[in-house]
């Protein structure tokens, strides 16, 4: 029974990238697009906040649980993130780099099902924000990490990157703006994704507040 369950959790990976090709392919030109705030699956924004840079990601779902010793599984997921975060905005422009730096990684779930939010394997989002080349790297000398569980009408991940030395503030604006600061990745309806999915399953189971951001930091 467990096996089950394990391939049915490979098998959701496996439909996200599947509806991620689909979308990227029904809109061709969107993939070199340099607008790319379009992406229907991720977005990346840049704000100030108090005077300082804030850079917030925002993911649609859930993030994918730990499975061990899988490296299809993990090459899987780990290029989900890497290309929803590269297609979500063009880094190329920023023209700053944050130094010993915090990300906030917020986790919005759309019931109370108690969830372990260290079961949730939140390293394939930090590579993928570490590739971006808005921090040097994700060591602990260059970043620390929040984790908190938040209740919301749908499931979603809202990850702000901050400096360090600015990090208290933030947590603080945070906690009373959290719900005006969150976006969420429009994927299209709901319902016709969950039904695609069941029948996916079927097929195969084995397997605020907000101030304008700096241009000269964004690039914009």
């Amino acid at each position: 029974m467990k096996s089950h369950y394990l391939d049915l959790l490979k098998s959701v990976e496996m439909f996200k990238e599947e509806t991620m090709r689909r979308l990227y392919e029904e809109k061709p030109k969107d993939i070199n697009n340099k607008e790319p705030s379009r992406n229907p699956l991720a977005t990346a924004t840049p704000r100030m906040v108090n005077g300082y840079p804030v850079f917030q990601f925002s993911y649609d779902g859930m993030l994918p649980l730990y499975k061990a010793n899988d490296r299809d599984y993990a090459a899987m997921v780990r290029h989900y993130y890497q290309r929803i975060t590269f297609e979500s905005y063009n880094y190329a422009d920023v023209q700053h780099q944050f130094g010993r730096a915090g990300l906030i990684i917020q986790h919005f779930f759309n019931d109370h099902v108690i969830r372990d939010l260290d079961n949730r394997n939140r390293k394939y989002v930090i590579d993928a924000i570490r590739y971006t080349g808005l921090v040097k790297d994700d060591n602990w000398q260059e970043l620390s990490i929040i984790e908190e569980g938040q209740h919301d009408k749908g499931n979603h991940i809202q990850v702000y990157l901050v400096e360090e030395e600015n990090k208290i503030n933030f947590l603080s604006y945070l906690k009373h703006h959290q719900h005006q600061l969150k976006k969420i990745p429009e994927v299209g309806k709901r319902s016709e994704l969950e039904c695609e999915l069941k029948q996916y399953r079927k097929e195969d189971t084995s397997s605020f507040y907000q101030q304008q951001p700096f241009q000269e930091l964004w690039g914009e």
